[in-house]
């Protein structure tokens, strides 16, 4: 998630553009971290030692981290760690732009301290970030300002509703701060209602590429337009993630009746009552979720 939230913070700041972005997302997955900059990075080796091991390995077939034993650089300790740590999305995604000629280490890291300025993430929160805990991620994220009462509430269902995107339909999933809908209009909406001593809505829209990418993804087949069968996916997994939430909240002995999802093109959100939208980014474009207590 790290790479998803921090590209598009860099995306937003004009400082990478998006197909040198998308180049970097592809080229990073296939790597692996040298351990050369993570040992660097950890302060277990000097740049030197990194280069002395490397003007080594030239004349002799011993892997990097063989050889910095042998040198007495590392220890085994500090090599275990180093290759426990060797796929930290963090540093990849820092390694790939540096070697890609788009940022330098140090506009990286410079970066990094300006994002957390800006979205006010404490160092708990960061960690958050880069370990994916999606729940503590939400919670950095989400405002409600109007709703505090029910802020945990919708915490808890905006967390669910990515990892489920996670789970079903993009690994690069990142958030952005609620906004507060007075009128809002969508070229396709998918909604539902959860009923008990309130109505809870919720529902997410967007354009057709978006849609019908998660409806693809989301059902494993691809479908020739956003048809009926896309529409009956976007609506299934709106279903099973506002199921598994009713579920969550029976076992807190609150009760909800979960009403079908319903569709409609072209829609035009007019609320009565106070709704909220969290943008959520994918690969392939925004989707915006909606949620809200109408009574």
């Amino acid at each position: 998630m790290f790479s998803a939230f921090f590209g598009n913070y860099l995306l937003n700041k004009g400082l990478v553009q998006l197909e040198d972005m998308k180049h970097v997302l592809d080229v990073m997955h296939t790597k692996h971290l040298k351990l050369g900059v993570l040992a660097i990075n950890l302060g277990y080796m000097t740049a030197k030692e990194v280069e002395n091991v490397h003007h080594k390995q030239a004349i002799m077939d011993k892997y990097f981290g063989q050889v910095a034993i042998e040198q007495g650089y590392l220890t085994q300790e500090q090599l275990d760690i180093l290759l426990s740590a060797q796929k930290s999305e963090r540093l990849l995604l820092a390694q790939t732009l540096i070697e890609e000629g788009i940022m330098s280490h140090e506009s990286f890291e410079e970066e990094i301290r300006l994002y957390k300025i800006e979205y006010g993430l404490n160092d708990d929160q960061f960690e958050a970030i880069k370990s994916g805990d999606v729940h503590v991620i939400a919670t950095a994220f989400m405002t409600f300002e109007k709703d505090v009462e029910a802020q945990q509430f919708y915490i808890d269902f905006v967390t669910l509703f990515v990892k489920n995107l996670i789970r079903f339909v993009d690994t690069q999933v990142s958030i952005d701060r609620v906004q507060r809908i007075e009128e809002l209009e969508y070229e396709h909406l998918i909604s539902q209602y959860l009923v008990g001593e309130d109505t809870f809505f919720t529902a997410f829209g967007g354009s057709t590429e978006i849609l019908l990418d998660l409806a693809e993804k989301y059902a494993e087949t691809s479908f020739e337009s956003f048809d009926d069968y896309a529409v009956d996916s976007c609506q299934e997994f709106l279903n099973v993630t506002t199921g598994l939430f009713a579920v969550n909240l029976s076992d807190q002995n609150i009760d909800y009746t979960l009403k079908p999802p319903t569709y409609v093109e072209n829609a035009l959100v007019r609320p009565q009552k106070t709704l909220y939208r969290i943008p959520v980014k994918l690969s392939r474009g925004t989707i915006y979720l909606i949620v809200g207590h109408l009574d």
